[in-house]
């Protein structure tokens, strides 16, 4: 009896150990699946020490390093060693010793309000120089051309085309009475939208002139008493964001969705390879805050996290932001957090270029520029979520 007994018990502690083992090995498994991976990040300091930048400081990334622009902008390496300035002597004859980078793209940089330079290759090569009267407002790359949009003395927003092969200038016809106000391309088609405000209405108007092949004109869209501001161009549709309303065209002006939502207007844009989400930190609609734009037009409704900045496309249609607690975080293309990073700073901004994949660029309150560079493990694990 006693023999039976013991085994008895024994069979029950056993059972008991592997309920428990079951139970730990599936809360292991739970946690990773319901709660993201938390994760402490430290800057690498002694790779290289913090850069103190100025108050209005911001990061501009090419191929070969990055800029932080300022009253004086600085160059350097990706991991943060100073370098010279990118220009050949006669470039620096007409940028001076202390250039400006006022805007950027990804091959291409806004110097000094005057000067466009191609930044694939180093030494910067000058490909535009703004004539007198005019100066830079903004640049875009859209496909194969360049996009500057010049403000004249009397503060009209004029766009100019700048082939990237023969670098020749392509005037926007058409527009006498229109003044601009944003453009977008779509990847798929190489097409691209330029949305203007009507000037010769007698009330706030909109108009949206779409091209194709380049600069061939594809038509007209007039929209009569109704005011837009921002413009995001798909293959067949274009997407126009207002004060209270966003709404998505065809290109042959009938409408394909739209949604009312107070303060729209109010949002960021994240390119996702050829689709784009749109995020709404100050309103909700349909217990939403983001809608998803495929590149055909179809759209839907995401919830994001409340309180994001700063968010940006990341690897693998990846998302990065900073939260509502100053972490750092990584979002799905389906609005889940996949990972968040706490930082060892008050972080004010953060930037990613694909240039630098496995590295953030953080401004912190007191005017530092930290950056963080995964691991390889670290980069390998973002890689397969």
């Amino acid at each position: 009896m006693r023999s039976y007994m013991m085994k008895k018990t024994k069979a029950i502690l056993l059972v008991v150990s592997i309920v428990l083992i079951i139970g730990i090995i599936m809360h292991s498994q739970l946690r990773k699946l319901l709660l993201y991976r938390y994760e402490n990040l430290q800057s690498n300091n002694l790779l290289s020490a913090p850069i103190q930048v100025g108050q209005e400081a911001h990061l501009h990334f090419f191929k070969s390093g990055f800029a932080v622009s300022g009253t004086n902008t600085k160059f350097y390496t990706y991991d943060g060693k100073e370098m010279s300035l990118p220009f050949k002597p006669e470039d620096i004859a007409l940028v001076g010793n202390s250039p400006v980078i006022n805007q950027s793209t990804s091959q291409y940089a806004l110097i000094n309000n005057k000067f466009v330079y191609n930044t694939t290759h180093i030494p910067f090569k000058s490909v535009y120089a703004i004539e007198e009267g005019s100066e830079g407002f903004a640049i875009r790359e859209l496909g194969d051309v360049l996009l500057i949009v010049l403000k004249t003395k009397d503060s009209i927003l004029k766009p100019v085309l700048i082939g990237k092969d023969d670098i020749y200038t392509i005037n926007l016809e058409g527009m006498d009475h229109s003044h601009y106000l944003d453009a977008s391309y779509d990847p798929v088609t190489k097409d691209f939208s330029v949305l203007t405000l009507a000037t010769d209405a007698p009330y706030p108007s909109t108009r949206v002139f779409n091209f194709i092949n380049g600069n061939s004109p594809q038509g007209i869209l007039s929209l009569n008493d109704l005011m837009f501001y921002k413009i995001y161009r798909t293959q067949k549709n274009i997407v126009l964001v207002g004060i209270h309303q966003l709404v998505c065209y065809n290109i042959d002006g009938s409408i394909k969705w739209s949604i009312n939502a107070p303060n729209c207007y109010i949002h960021h844009y994240v390119p996702l390879g050829n689709d784009l989400m749109l995020y709404f930190p100050k309103t909700r609609f349909n217990g939403a805050n983001t809608v998803y734009v495929r590149s055909n037009g179809e759209k839907e409704l995401l919830e994001l996290p409340y309180g994001l900045t700063d968010i940006q496309p990341y690897k693998n249609q990846q998302l990065i932001a900073l939260d509502k607690n100053a972490d750092l975080v990584v979002i799905g293309k389906s609005g889940n957090t996949v990972k968040t990073y706490a930082l060892d700073i008050h972080p004010l901004k953060v930037y990613w270029s694909s240039f630098a994949p496995d590295s953030f660029y953080v401004l912190s309150r007191d005017n530092m520029l930290y950056i963080y560079t995964l691991n390889k493990a670290d980069s390998r694990k973002d890689e397969k979520t």
